[in-house]
């Protein structure tokens, strides 16, 4: 069972683990794809345009990237709202299903969090509104750069397992915020204690592993909401791909390892609509003389 890939694809079992553990996915997930939302890729002209003759999308290091704790802030929230009430609810949930989850859950858990924000490669774009056809959002010119690369969304719906790039909106929460979601997991929980213990605890700890895995992957600071972002991941260390490409290059005078994602329509290795004619539909340039 994967988290994350084609939602029309999607078995019975895995449509059930995200209305129990990850809420708010799937219907994000449907809302794309009914609206025929865009996506921007917000960046400076140079990058832009490598991006468009090389035909090629870079995944950056998470450690590397604009905002240095990327993955950190969800990881820390995790271990501030599990050692609260919150967490002490959802834990006896758990072990009133299977006694001893817990505790399997860490064991598991161990060295997989610094993993994750060490060696998760990450790719982010930003949903994309008619009313910013022309002029883009002054948030992200001041972020990001003077470009940005408005794609259609046949590529976000349609990473498979087989690409093993996935696609996630991120969820802006603060500590309330993500101790209310927990509430609501622990709740679905109770709620489907017969089922998911019809499922055994094995797959019961990893349901809880995906669970975690997505907070610290997909977790920003309320702040940052305005951004509207969606991230692209790639993690070399527990899934490879044969359409990425890995190099060494050197970028704002810091050499670093990249994940080289081509841009073009290859169902063979899990691309489906990704070639520049097909995938862009507009470019904007934002203010810059």
């Amino acid at each position: 069972m994967k988290e994350f890939g084609k939602l029309i694809e999607v078995d019975d079992a895995t449509r059930k683990f995200w209305a129990i553990f990850q809420p708010g996915y799937p219907e994000r997930m449907v809302e794309v794809a009914e609206k025929k939302r865009r996506f921007a890729y917000y960046t400076n002209a140079d990058t832009a345009l490598k991006v468009i003759s090389n035909k090629e999308l870079w995944f950056r290091n998470a450690t590397v990237m604009n905002d240095f704790s990327e993955i950190s802030y969800g990881i820390d929230l995790i271990h501030k709202v599990f050692s609260g009430e919150a967490g002490e609810r959802f834990r006896e949930a758990v072990e009133d299903i299977f006694e001893g989850t817990i505790s399997l859950v860490d064991k598991r858990l161990q060295g997989w969090m610094h993993d994750w924000e060490l060696e998760t490669y990450i790719a982010c774009i930003s949903e994309h509104s008619e009313d910013e056809d022309k002029s883009g959002r002054l948030s992200m010119w001041r972020a990001y750069g003077d470009t940005a690369l408005v794609v259609n969304n046949a590529p976000m719906m349609a990473f498979t397992d087989k690409l093993a790039v996935y696609s996630a909106p991120v969820m802006y929460l603060s500590e309330d915020g993500y101790k209310a979601r927990l509430d609501q997991i622990t709740d679905a929980i109770l709620i489907n204690r017969k089922y998911l213990q019809s499922l055994g605890q094995d797959t019961l700890v990893t349901y809880i592993h995906h669970m975690l895995f997505h907070t610290a992957i997909v977790t920003k600071h309320p702040g940052f909401s305005e951004e509207r972002e969606w991230r692209l991941f790639y993690r070399p260390n527990e899934e490879h791909s044969a359409a990425m490409e890995r190099r060494v290059e050197v970028l704002g005078g810091v050499i670093q390892i990249v994940y080289v994602l081509p841009l073009k329509h290859d169902p063979k290795v899990g691309l489906f609509g990704a070639d520049v004619p097909s995938l862009l539909d507009r470019v904007i340039i934002g203010p810059t003389e």
